[in-house]
């Protein structure tokens, strides 16, 4: 259990509160099965889970988070959330608990629908039944008074289920301390890095070496497709006009003067805001004259292959670019969104649509062309047995440091072998335990890895590669619980615990439920939900 804690001690708020956006919608406002049709999902005992049920039911969910969170809802919390794989487990999960309590023959009587429905908080007023909140309700959820109340005797009977299914579950005075600890107990850790750069010993790769590692490493030296290029470039500031009409700047101000304000914040006038405006409207001309320009250079040379003789006729500036690699084009082109794509679809001779900057357009035909290739050991040899040397080093230092920690396991120090190899041992300082390690950076498994660590058993299993470097971690200290806080949050981390455990039970029900439904092929997925 304690395994289990560790799993969500983090995260256990959000558990919580998701625990009971599932439990509402699978339980409270269930699906419209008015809306079947017959691409289904899933099949439960004859009963079709369609298609449109599930976005409807990702709908509720989506709807419900950002009431929940308004503007503070972000798309990293959304992500975390998957609600679309929850949307789909809720409708599989809820037609599981209704077949479950047929087989179970758990009735629900008219007294007790009743007595649920009239006592629900949301359709009090004043601590009465308010029917017009009902009514409310139903519209809001888009369901009729019969829908709405078959859900709610789904509802109970579900409660009744769960009612014996976690009955048995108790939490104990040290599970709480557990979920405390892990909560609140902060840890200080040694820590060794060893690196490729680390390994002293030398490497000499023969011919044969090399060769082998070039072949299996081709991609890593391919030289990409390269281009030589000419282009026009059309500046929007040759092209705009030289003076701009009072008219113009009068209408202009009148549909944009919300932008301009001094620098107390205070509107300006018209007079002051008229450099700017002059500015603007000049650029904006500037880039649609340019346009023009470049388009028709593109099209007359396009029909009548006469790049140079259109540049000299229109005084334009030919510029070359010898053959550069498409992935690097020269720094002048660096900015031009899509180029790489761009001129990797065209062919020698071929010439491209205009490329819009900032200030101007540029339009770019194919000289010529060389194909990707990966050159011959020879031309490379000295990036390739560099390469292969980082590689063998940095094997070498993840040898090094699994063979330290099996050392450490048999009983050694970390100060005794760090001293031998001549590594560097650090302390992070007290810290929360989760992904982010002070003075190394982050990594996906280290708050499971650090959880795991005790004063009994301070080093982890295996080294962790944080930064292309092999951290082998000692623990050092743990700090001291304050126990009058801990003993007045008592009663509610033991909820928490009683909340993640019972979760954690009508959780593996339902999935077993769900596996021996498919076994007695009484439940058919024909799409999952990664599909949807």
């Amino acid at each position: 259990m304690l395994k289990f804690f560790r799993k969500h001690a983090r995260g256990w708020f959000m558990l919580i509160f998701m625990a009971i956006i599932i439990f509402v919608f699978v339980l409270y406002f269930g699906t419209d099965r008015g809306s079947q049709t017959t691409n289904a999902i899933a099949i439960v005992d004859g009963t079709v889970i369609s298609e449109s049920e599930y976005y409807n039911e990702y709908s509720k969910m989506t709807d419900m988070v950002k009431a929940r969170y308004g503007g503070a809802l972000t798309a990293d919390m959304l992500k975390q959330m998957n609600l679309k794989k929850t949307a789909y487990d809720n409708l599989i999960n809820r037609q599981i608990i209704i077949a479950k309590a047929s087989d179970l023959k758990l009735q629900v009587s008219d007294d007790e629908l009743k007595q649920m429905i009239t006592t629900m908080p949301a359709l009090q007023t004043d601590g009465k039944f308010d029917n017009y909140k009902y009514k409310q309700l139903l519209r809001y959820n888009k369901l009729t008074a019969e829908d709405f109340e078959a859900s709610q005797k789904i509802n109970l009977a579900a409660g009744k289920i769960e009612t014996i299914i976690r009955e048995g579950i108790k939490v104990s005075d040290q599970e709480v301390m557990d979920l405390y600890a892990l909560q609140n107990q902060k840890i200080n850790l040694n820590f060794v890095q060893i690196s490729g750069a680390d390994i002293t010993r030398q490497v000499t790769p023969s011919t044969s070496d090399l060769e082998n590692y070039l072949k299996n490493n081709s991609n890593a030296f391919r030289i990409s497709e390269q281009a030589k290029i000419k282009y026009l470039y059309f500046a929007a500031e040759t092209f705009s006009p030289a003076e701009i009409s009072p008219s113009d700047i009068k209408d202009y101000y009148n549909r944009r003067k919300e932008n301009y304000k001094n620098k107390d914040g205070k509107p300006m006038g018209m007079e002051e805001a008229k450099p700017m405006i002059i500015k603007e409207l000049k650029q904006g001309r500037g880039m649609q004259n340019a346009f023009a320009e470049a388009k028709k250079a593109h099209d007359t040379i396009y029909q009548e292959n006469n790049f140079d003789a259109y540049a000299a006729k229109n005084n334009l500036k030919v510029q070359i670019a010898d053959f550069f690699p498409l992935n690097k084009p020269p720094l002048a082109l660096a900015s031009l969104k899509d180029l790489t794509q761009q001129l990797a679809g065209l062919q020698k001779n071929d010439i491209s649509k205009p490329f819009a900057t900032d200030n101007g357009y540029y339009l770019i035909r194919i000289e010529d062309k060389k194909a990707a290739y990966t050159p011959p050991l020879k031309d490379i040899e000295n990036d390739v047995r560099q390469s292969y040397r980082k590689g063998e080093q940095d094997k070498i230092a993840a040898e090094e440091a699994a063979t330290m920690m099996e050392k450490l396991r048999k009983g050694e120090t970390l100060n005794k072998l760090a001293q031998e190899k001549g590594f560097k041992i650090q302390e992070t300082g007290l810290f929360q335990p989760g992904n982010v390690i002070p003075k190394l950076g982050s990594h996906p498994e280290a708050m499971e890895m650090l959880l795991s660590l005790s004063l009994n058993h301070p080093y982890t299993e295996k080294p962790l590669k944080i930064n292309n470097t092999n951290v082998i971690f000692k623990l050092i200290e743990m700090s001291t619980l304050d126990m009058k806080d801990f003993e007045a949050k008592k009663e509610t981390y033991k909820q928490v615990a009683m909340n993640l455990k019972r979760e954690e039970a009508m959780k593996s029900w339902l999935e077993g439920n769900k596996t021996a439904m498919i076994k007695e092929k009484r439940l058919k997925i024909n799409k999952e939900a990664k599909d949807l």
